[in-house]
């Protein structure tokens, strides 16, 4: 096997010498693409797929970071963000509104007469009257003052009134109302009836009412 081989390789080596310069570079040039074709098969193409594959899944990678990062990033605005803040700042607001409201009820409260007061107010006026005779004095059930508001619908406030009848003539009902309105206590004019009867006689209905924190039924 051995000789056999050498014979041949002697045979190649005595034509390869018999050919021109020119032929033997050519045949060298030849066998030495030859070989890197075959290195290229058998090493590198290998090498380059294996690279080929890395980049894909390099850039498959730091496509798949990018997408976590934005998820921690959502995640962090999420956890800094305070679900319950819409709800607080709407808190915030009905109650500054509710304090508004009630500062200026109580201005307007602050001179009022007050409720268990009113009927006492009215007869003691109507006992210093001449000529003036009372019919009927009855309280009106308190009504709670709404403020508009779903989420808080009461002020805390009450409205009481007071009906009152009685007869006398004109000038005589005048000076009496002239009183009530002198009255260092304030009140509010709800209704006021003047009916004429036999002349000079005249009946008169009239209510007011006041605002009270008291939600009690205040009877005369």
């Amino acid at each position: 096997m051995n000789n056999s081989f050498e014979q041949e390789y002697k045979k190649l080596s005595s034509k390869f010498l018999e050919v021109s310069l020119r032929e033997q570079v050519l045949i060298l040039f030849c066998g030495l693409v030859v070989v890197i074709l075959m290195m290229y098969s058998l090493l590198l193409e290998p090498i380059f797929e294996s690279s080929e594959k890395l980049q894909q899944n390099s850039k498959s990678a730091d496509k798949e970071i990018r997408f976590l990062i934005a998820q921690v990033a959502e995640l962090s605005d999420n956890i800094k963000t305070d679900p319950n803040g819409p709800v607080l700042e709407r808190i915030a607001l009905l109650k500054r509104q509710i304090l508004n409201i009630t500062n200026q009820l109580k201005t307007q409260t602050d001179n009022l007469v007050p409720a268990n007061k009113m009927a006492g107010m009215l007869e003691s006026v109507l006992a210093g009257s001449k000529g003036l005779t009372l019919i009927e004095l009855q309280s009106i059930a308190p009504i709670p003052i709404s403020l508009g508001l779903p989420e808080e619908p009461d002020a805390g406030l009450y409205r009481h009134g007071v009906t009152l009848v009685f007869q006398g003539n004109y000038f005589d009902i005048q000076r009496y109302l002239e009183k009530l309105e002198s009255l260092p206590w304030q009140f509010y004019w709800e209704r006021f009836d003047y009916l004429v009867g036999d002349y000079p006689t005249a009946s008169v209905e009239l209510e007011i009412y006041t605002l009270s924190t008291n939600k009690a039924f205040i009877g005369v």
